[in-house]
């Protein structure tokens, strides 16, 4: 009898387990049907405790130009003479940065982005009229009697404007001066070095590559061309700084930089610059991939060089084979970052669009900087980090302790710079412009 009731025992317990792993044609409570994904869904606020600052004043401004990326990231408003000068139903009007009273309003059909320099107010027509206004009176200073198109821009003494061609006018008449003669269409932005404007176009063929032009700024003759060659960094004793640019036949996998005749454009003198210590002839891939040297720029003596997560400097004057170059870098951080602005206010700044990290230039410590995750754009003024979002949200941080400092949310997602004029701080979203009291914590003395 005990023998039969063990046997009953041992076959329900095989039965029961034959039952726990066999397949089920019903889907049980804890079954992942795999059509689900949960990410980020936390209600937490990285600025839950930050004031809300209160705006002085609130202007609207045209939008036109929203489908224009780069328009748009450059903005629509320009500061300057204790004003702000934006575009309102095709109007120019200056705005009391202080009090956002209006001081006055001009012209009509006008488009942006406008120009300010030296109590001047610069802007184009949709007819191609360009106007100089004063800035204290918003009285008409000149108008050109020539048509233009394109972004408008200064050098000494004279207004341009670039559209496939270069047209050259005198700053302080309006009197036109020339339009280049080169055939084919150049690209913006133009840089200006001594007596030479620079602009750049493409060349096509078996493979693309750059091409930089040199004109003459009193003729606007073109003067010379330079293939895969960048816009100068600097001129200086008859000679061009520009940085060679890698195509599908040479990579260039060392930053190399070309000092070019600046009468012909003959290449006189080349240095490479290889901070990582690379080899150049057999370069190792990274993630499957091998590129180019680190883009180059020149600041306060120092050339820097943007590698990925690194930011190199060395005197301009220095041989880079005889000194070693100073090394920012956010390896630390775990995170897979760029080079995004500095040096500024003793830090350089690496950014993913998600995250901002700072490095103090004194000893390369790293200081994390406060984000929710999406950047839009920050901009750095006085002490400040203004850190936009795509929300509508701008947030200030001290730059020195790495704290937010307060918010102020806009109607929305689309930023120009952050602005700072007569001690206010002026935010330019899509179609709104908000102005309040730069914060005492981050004012620069």
């Amino acid at each position: 009898m005990k023998k039969l009731q063990i046997r009953r025992r041992v076959w329900a317990i095989t039965a029961g387990l034959s039952l726990l792993f066999a397949p089920c044609s019903v889907h049980s409570a804890w079954a992942d049907s795999h059509t689900s994904y949960v990410g980020n869904n936390s209600d937490y606020d990285w600025t839950a405790t930050t004031p809300v600052v209160k705006t002085v004043w609130t202007h609207a401004m045209d939008v036109k130009a929203a489908a224009d990326y780069d328009t748009v990231n450059q903005g629509s408003a320009v500061a300057g003479g204790g004003k702000v000068y934006v575009l309102q139903k095709g109007q120019a009007v200056a705005i009391n940065a202080q009090t956002g009273k209006v001081a006055w309003k001009y012209g009509a059909k006008l488009l942006g982005p406008l120009l300010y320099q030296k109590g001047v107010v610069y802007a184009r027509s949709q007819g191609g009229t360009i106007y100089a206004v004063y800035a204290d009176t918003g009285r008409n200073k000149w108008s050109s009697t020539v048509k233009a198109k394109g972004k408008l821009s200064i050098d000494q003494d004279q207004l341009y404007a670039a559209d496939s061609d270069i047209m050259a006018f005198r700053l302080g008449d309006g009197k036109f001066l020339w339009k280049d003669n080169y055939s084919e269409t150049l690209f913006s932005p133009l840089v200006f070095q001594g007596n030479l404007v620079f602009a750049q176009n493409s060349s096509s063929g078996v493979y693309t590559y750059m091409v930089l032009h040199a004109f003459d700024r009193t003729t606007g003759k073109h003067l010379w061309e330079a293939d895969n060659q960048a816009l100068p960094l600097t001129a200086a004793n008859g000679t061009v700084l520009s940085q060679r640019l890698s195509n599908l036949m040479d990579l260039v996998p060392l930053t190399t930089l070309d000092s070019l005749d600046a009468k012909t454009g003959k290449r006189i003198k080349t240095v490479e610059y290889n901070p990582k210590k690379i080899d150049p002839v057999n370069p190792e891939p990274v993630n499957g991939v091998i590129s180019s040297g680190g883009r180059a720029w020149l600041l306060g003596g120092q050339i820097y060089i943007e590698e990925g997560n690194s930011l190199y400097s060395y005197p301009l004057e220095a041989d880079p084979s005889k000194v070693k170059a100073v090394k920012y870098t956010a390896s630390s951080s775990g995170l897979s970052l760029d080079y995004a602005a500095g040096p500024y206010d003793g830090r350089v700044f690496f950014s993913n669009a998600q995250a901002v990290y700072g490095i103090k230039t004194a000893n390369q410590s790293p200081v994390p900087y406060p984000s929710g995750g999406q950047i839009a754009r920050f901009d750095l003024l006085g002490h400040g980090m203004y850190l936009a979002e795509p929300s509508g949200k701008l947030v200030a941080i001290n730059l020195l302790t790495a704290k937010p400092v307060l918010q102020l949310q806009t109607s929305g997602r689309v930023f120009g710079p952050t602005l700072l004029e007569s001690g206010m701080i002026i935010v330019q979203s899509k179609g709104k412009l908000m102005a309040f009291k730069e914060p005492a914590g981050l004012r620069m003395q």
